[in-house]
């Protein structure tokens, strides 16, 4: 295979990164919005309706079929909410398929050079970065089985990183909206930035300190993972029941944008080690 259709290949799989990434994107919104739709039909004012609805229709020998139409309507909801959600799960297998692929053809590509897959990482890492940021990564619902009303929620939230940044803001916690912006938008955006920025100038000074201190400030983008998790054990724990909590999609793609960010910038640290020393300067 001549290196063009190679460079063609490697093209066509990063196009389908970025198209799986926006589906899975434009799929875990609609599951949200959906979501959010079945919410408001299980909210307590809606079930009262709902009720009166019942007991009408069974007064009217089914006559008055208000409630089962409701029902139904609820019902074919809750299937398409079941299909988004597969369909986002789906595409993120897929997702992570088409990016070991994508690696392990810029490794092949690169003749199996550490650094070139250390940069496909990156590529990777920005990808499912965006889609980290920009979809839900955790959903809170807080229901209880209602006498007369039966399953009524009574809270529900979706939150996702730039929502729970928006959310601070407005309402006056501004010191902790900006440190949440810097540590999880902000310093991964700049370490990833750095660390592309050897791909150009390997071997000046600017680029291989600030690849260093890259390395070091990455861990830091572990806060959000963290911070979440804990979240949902919380919820999860909850002893009266009330609570559950289901984590989403932008999660798991924000955790994979800190491994891999991680890991490539290691494998670029590496490969530059091994530059002549005529060349490259001491990264230590």
């Amino acid at each position: 295979m001549n290196k063009p259709l190679k460079w063609l290949l490697l093209g066509l799989l990063l196009m389908g990164l970025i198209g799986c990434a926006w589906k899975t994107w434009e799929q875990a919104t609609a599951y949200e919005h959906q979501t959010l739709q079945i919410i408001q039909q299980l909210q307590a004012d809606t079930q009262l309706e709902n009720s009166g609805r019942q007991l009408l229709e069974a007064l009217s020998f089914g006559l008055y079929d208000g409630y089962s139409k409701q029902l139904d309507s609820l019902n074919q909801q809750k299937a398409l909410q079941a299909a988004y959600k597969t369909s986002v799960d789906q595409l993120t297998g897929l997702f992570l398929l088409l990016s070991a692929s994508f690696m392990l053809f810029a490794w092949l590509l690169g003749q199996r050079k550490v650094g070139e897959l250390g940069y496909a990482m990156l590529t990777i890492a920005v990808i499912a970065l965006v889609v980290g940021l920009t979809t839900p990564i955790l959903s809170v619902e807080a229901s209880k089985d209602l006498p007369v009303l039966g399953d009524t929620v009574l809270q529900f939230q979706s939150k996702g990183i730039l929502t729970t940044i928006t959310g601070l803001w407005e309402h006056g916690n501004q010191w902790l909206a900006l440190l949440l912006l810097l540590f999880s938008v902000l310093l991964p955006l700049l370490k990833t930035a750095v660390a592309w920025l050897t791909l150009f100038s390997r071997t000046h000074h600017i680029s291989l300190r600030g690849l260093h201190l890259s390395r070091h400030l990455g861990k830091w983008s572990m806060a959000d993972v963290f911070v979440v998790a804990i979240l949902v054990v919380f919820f999860s724990s909850n002893e009266g029941g009330l609570t559950q909590a289901e984590v989403q999609a932008g999660l798991w793609f924000f955790a994979l944008y800190v491994l891999l960010s991680l890991l490539g910038s290691q494998l670029i640290s590496r490969a530059l080690k091994h530059l002549p020393k005529k060349d490259s300067p001491s990264v230590e």
